[in-house]
């Protein structure tokens, strides 16, 4: 287990190091915002993400939301 080049033993002395400077109530609190803002930001990013892919689906061409350029021009 291998975390942004953190191995396991050093993620267990990070918990060890906050979990003595915080307490256990101050480290569940901790732990739930940071769920709650972790998950904030993956709805946020999948709905930036739905968004650009609308937008860019509309700008295919034959999409919806072009013009045939071809039929405005005057026929001869």
């Amino acid at each position: 287990m291998d975390f942004f080049g953190i191995g396991l033993p050093e993620i267990i002395f990070i918990l060890l190091i906050a979990f003595v400077l915080f307490g256990p109530k101050r480290i569940v609190e901790i732990s739930r915002t940071a769920g709650n803002v972790m998950r904030n930001l993956s709805k946020d990013a999948s709905d930036i993400q739905k968004k650009l892919n609308e937008e860019l689906e509309g700008e295919k061409p034959g999409g919806p939301g072009t013009t045939d350029r071809r039929s405005d021009r005057a026929k001869p």
